[in-house]
């Protein structure tokens, strides 16, 4: 029995790949058009592309309403985590982000308790989830709030914008 040749795999596999449809752009993801067979170096290229935003329509901003950089205590906790305290670092009336040393998970889901630079008010959001994670940075997404909370949070936010 022969052996295959070295040189006609390789044939094959060229044939292979000249035979299939590679994702050309990133409009065919976002289409559902995608290719029976993807090669996964164009996958790679785009998956990098879309991370580092090299391209200007992946540089919009995600975020739904303003945010205002704050310097107030953050306490949260968890099923995971019994207490923990953080420096919120910047608020809107959707979420905010926050620095730990207590590590936190994306998807982990907290109760926070901000309070105010004054400790002359303090609010608790019963229900956020984490979103992000970079090293001891986090941001958070408010979850289920009542119209009472969601107003409180407007009128912070209004009215650290002023100041």
């Amino acid at each position: 029995m022969a052996k295959p040749s070295l040189i006609s795999s390789k044939r094959s596999e060229t044939h292979r790949a000249k035979q299939t449809k590679p994702i050309r752009n990133k409009g065919e993801i976002n289409s559902g058009k995608l290719p029976e067979v993807i090669h996964l170096w164009e996958v790679e290229i785009l998956r990098g592309r879309l991370m580092r935003g090299d391209d200007q329509t992946d540089k919009k901003e995600l975020r739904t309403s303003p945010r205002i950089p704050l310097d107030c205590r953050l306490f949260f906790s968890s099923t995971e985590l019994v207490e923990a305290d953080a420096t919120l670092l910047d608020l809107s009336s959707a979420g905010c982000a926050a620095e730990s040393e207590t590590s936190v998970r994306t998807d982990m889901s907290l109760d926070l308790w901000i309070f105010s630079p004054t400790y002359s008010w303090r609010m608790h959001i019963h229900h956020a989830v984490v979103r992000w994670v970079r090293g001891q940075v986090f941001g958070v997404e408010f979850l289920n709030l009542r119209p009472v909370q969601r107003k409180r949070l407007r009128q912070l936010v209004e009215k650290f914008r002023v100041q």
